[in-house]
């Protein structure tokens, strides 16, 4: 028995499509109509969790300018790891795209998806088709809605008596004198005279509560004998949880399709987006830096708007409100394709797209010189960033101009199904960059390039270009629908490399069997669908960067002569000639059921992908007087595994109840194969690359907690510095030489505590309808992830920097907390703060990532109207209290994740 729902349902793949029962890769996809439904401006984000094998991590990052990291079946190389991104065929940010305007989504996950797109598509494809116009009469559709946003999970400060007394608590264990007095503590928690008491509230002074956000747009579809066409407004306005932080961007689109003949389609794809975000002269990161890392004993901001300043120049409040950023950019896209119906079999398809970004930048950070005390009228002592003011403009342009042509054959012979493409593609991208800087201006309000003072002026610029021309075939057969076979073939060249390294091959083939339509399964009621597919393939990586096969020089470089200084250039990093791609294998295999007429759906993967020839700099003798050339050295493997479930629930007649239920899970074992003996790399101070161990590898010292007695202090002897007491973390000596060491055991003492890799992901989705009411929920985690904790959020009083609640609680002190979790304070003490398995946080999570529910009013008016209310990311269980889950490894200085509740409507006339 054979269900038509998702059997006949036509998936977007490589330059074609294909019915999903003939599909035997690695495929996922994601209808536009769920996307559209999450109130979200951002499409990445609204990918999380919806497919397995596909890992999107929020990095946060003001509006407008979020960071996602999107990963495909884990982290391929040592290099660039993102997944390409094409929109209608051309590369493009998956993040600016509007969720409104999209058909579908495909996720290319195995080599047998992927290879057509060749050189590009070892991490993976993500493939965005924008909608095209209906047959049918005019039908105009409109969806909006209005949100409030607040900071998600931002780490909890102590209150303001117990930071004090905590900050006196770490000065009075050094034997110092205490930072502040009783009557300083006791007229801060009254409140009075703050001016000359003061507590600095950086949360209240930085952050903007209710910050608004809207979305609208407004689409026409229509289609008839001449033609079809499709058009489309958006219009998004976004406040950051900031303050002065926004970013307003307005989409322009029309896609047509006019039949010029019965054999001849013109297609067109025409788009402008404009773009523009505001905000002070400091990034939300260094805003969030003064707030963790600057002490609040000074007033944020006096009544006639001046500030304190911490050493001249912190004040997260003044950050928050001096100076402006700007960036505007115009996007314009532009697509001209035919579609020819040779013959029955034959069609001949082909297009040309330019593709272009310009981006203007301004920066203008104020100068606060002359700025006076509020209570005394003495000078401020002004300095760093503050001390005068600089302004830098800058302008981005890039253009890639491509074309395209490929021949598509499909026939049918009694059973024998034959499908082919061949074609040719051909990508020039060229991009381009100029800034210009002065400063001291003659006022804080002058703020052309031209009023600055040109005793420091600076100017800069680059261009690159690249190119890259491919020829590519596919070919698919299949027999009475049961057995199907699928050859892939791209053939690259790619500037990227040097003479006789710039072409390479990747194959793929792959094969089906639909056992369900087996005479001995055909007549049973357990199976709707039972396919068995597996795949093999290569995969290239030209993402390396660019030149990197010819020497770079410094044209900067001064040389002595004569005991003068002149200009002269050097060679800084070799190249290397011989570089050529990295290379991804890959095997899959993969299986498919259906149950109860495909009401149930269960589609499990399991893969090995092994990338070698992996770019990485091995070391040379430094007498050599350069940095290295890159080389074909390294290999990673990924393996893994990816399980969907889906239910949909028998339906309903009357608009009675209807449900359907969606689980995904899925894992990947990263897993460095080899460095040709070298390393190991320390690429920070957190992370390590070694053989047999995950690129996201965690170094540190091994500690079973903190010294609490003196029996402590003799079982481990060796400490990190001398002055290491009781109160303070442990550090195993590893090697037992009687010293802790921050090299790499067997040398020193530091392990491979863990890794960040984020290790079975999973997402759950439940709707339901029920007589115009309609209910839907996404869950979203992961259950087994590590971060590294860094920075303020362990200093505390140390430093004078935050202290959060957790801090406060846990800090061990002999008599008020003999039993804390945290090291004990101490002003300027540092060997607490070692990278070390202590301060591993788990940061595995379960996140509610969105909730709906809507409405649909019974009316004549128009032919559909739905009300809804929504949250994002309104409930979140982890075992971290620090820091968002998905926040990334650093010292927390990143512009907070927030949730969002909303309402909105959606109208189709």
């Amino acid at each position: 028995m054979e269900s038509t729902s998702s059997l006949d349902e036509v998936v977007v793949v490589g330059f074609g499509t294909q019915k999903r029962a003939n599909v035997t890769g690695a495929v996922s996809t994601v209808s536009g109509e769920d996307l559209a439904r999450r109130p979200v401006v951002n499409t990445a984000a609204a990918l999380q969790g919806t497919t397995p094998g596909l890992s999107i991590q929020n990095n946060g990052g003001a509006p407008g300018d979020e960071s996602t990291s999107i990963r495909i079946r884990g982290v391929g190389t040592l290099n660039n790891s993102n997944p390409l991104i094409l929109v209608d065929g051309v590369e493009q940010s998956l993040s600016t795209v509007e969720p409104n305007n999209i058909a579908s989504i495909t996720v290319l996950k195995d080599a047998a998806s992927s290879a057509i797109y060749g050189s590009r598509a070892a991490n993976g494809v993500i493939l965005v088709t924008t909608k095209r116009g209906e047959d049918g009469a005019v039908k105009i559709t409109y969806n909006n809605f209005v949100g409030w946003q607040n900071p998600n999970f931002f780490p909890e400060p102590t209150d303001p008596v117990t930071w004090m007394r905590l900050e006196n608590e770490a000065q009075a264990n050094v034997g110092a004198n205490p930072t502040y007095s009783e009557t300083y503590i006791e007229n801060v928690a009254a409140g009075t005279n703050p001016l000359q008491y003061p507590f600095a509230d950086y949360e209240g002074g930085i952050f903007n509560p209710n910050a608004f956000q809207q979305r609208h747009s407004v689409s026409l579809s229509s289609g008839g004998e001449s033609g079809r066409v499709f058009a489309s407004i958006n219009y998004s306005d976004t406040d950051g949880i900031l303050q002065n932080f926004n970013n307003k961007q307005v989409t322009m689109r029309i896609n047509s399709d006019m039949y010029a003949t019965d054999k001849l389609t013109i297609k067109t794809n025409l788009m402008y987006r404009n773009r523009g975000f505001s905000g002070p002269g400091f990034t939300g990161q260094r805003i969030t830096q003064a707030l963790l890392h600057i002490n609040r004993n000074i007033v944020m901001e006096y009544p006639d708007g001046t500030y304190d300043l911490v050493s001249g120049q912190w004040n997260a409040r003044a950050m928050a409100q001096e100076g402006e950023t700007s960036n505007v950019s115009d996007d314009v896209f532009g697509q001209l394709g035919f579609a020819y119906t040779i013959n029955e079999a034959l069609s001949l398809e082909g297009n040309v797209t330019l593709n272009t970004e310009s981006t203007d930048g301004f920066v203008f950070q104020n100068s606060l010189a002359g700025m006076r005390n509020y209570l005394t009228g003495d000078l401020v002592n002004v300095g760093g960033w503050f001390a005068t003011s600089v302004l830098t403009e800058s302008q981005m342009n890039q253009r890639e101009l491509s074309q395209r042509l490929y021949l598509n054959y499909d026939q049918t012979f009694d059973k024998h199904s034959i499908q082919g493409t061949v074609g040719y593609e051909e990508i020039y991208n060229r991009y381009k960059q100029i800034s210009a800087s002065r400063d001291n201006f003659y006022s804080n309000d002058l703020r052309d390039i031209n009023a600055g003072d040109i005793q420091n002026q600076t100017t800069s610029g680059y261009s690159q270009e690249w190119r890259l021309r491919s020829f590519f075939g596919r070919a698919n057969y299949s027999f009475d629908d049961k057995y199907m076979f699928q050859a892939n073939v791209r053939y690259d060249g790619s500037s990227r490399f040097g003479e006789g390294k710039r072409w390479g091959i990747f194959p793929s083939f792959s094969a089906g069997w639909r056992i369900s339509e087996e005479d001995f399964l055909s007549g049973g009621d357990l199976f709707s669908d039972l396919r068995l597919r597996g795949s093999w393939g290569q995969l290239g990586n030209q993402s390396i960067g660019l030149y990197r096969y010819l020497n770079t020089y410094n044209l900067g470089t001064g040389y002595q002569f004569n005991n003068n200084l002149v200009p002269g250039t050097a060679i800084t990093s070799a190249g290397n000639p011989d570089i050529t791609w990295e290379t991804t294998t890959m095997s899959n295999i993969g299986l498919d059921m259906g149950f109860m007429d495909d009401r149930i759906e269960v589609i499990a993967e399991y893969f090995y992908k092994y990338t070698d020839d992996i770019l990485i700099e091995l070391p040379i003798p430094r007498t050599i007087g350069y940095n290295p050339p890159v080389q074909n050295a390294a290999a990673v493997s990924n393996r893994g595994w990816e399980l969907a479930v889906n239910y949909h629930g028998s339906p309903a007649s009357d608009n009675g109840f209807e449900y359907s239920v969606g689980v995904n899970f899925s894992d990947v074992v990263n897993r460095i194969e080899d460095l040709k003996g070298t390393g190991p790399f320390f690429p920070d101070k957190f992370t390590v690359w070694t053989e047999g161990e995950s690129i996201n590898s965690l170094r540190g010292l091994k500690s079973p907690g903190i010294y609490k007695s003196q029996a402590d202090l003799d079982k481990y002897p060796a400490t990190i510095f001398p002055t290491v007491t009781i109160g303070d973390v442990i550090y195993e000596d590893l090697n037992g030489d009687g010293v802790i060491s921050q090299s790499l055991y067997p040398a020193g003492d530091q392990y491979i505590m863990g890794n960040e890799d984020p290790r079975y992901e999973f997402g759950v989705r439940f709707s339901a309808s029920y007589k115009g009411f309609d209910f839907s929920m996404f869950w979203q985690g992961v259950l087994r992830q590590q971060h590294s904790l860094d920075g303020a959020l362990m200093e505390g009083p140390n430093y004078t920097n935050f202290i959060p609640v957790t801090m406060a609680r846990e800090a061990y002190h002999p008599e008020r907390n003999p039993n804390g979790t945290w090291p004990m304070v101490r002003s300027g003490n540092s060997a607490n703060l070692m990278e070390a398995d202590f301060w591993l946080q788990n940061t595995s999570y379960l996140r509610l990532k969105n909730f709906q529910l809507g409405y649909t009013i019974p009316q004549n008016l128009v032919d559909n109207l739905r009300v809804y209310i929504s949250g994002e990311n309104m409930l979140t269980f982890t075992e971290t209290e620090l820091f968002d889950p998905e926040t990334p490894r650093g010292r927390s200085q990143f512009f907070p994740h927030s949730k969002l509740f909303s309402g909105g409507i959606n109208v189709r006339f």
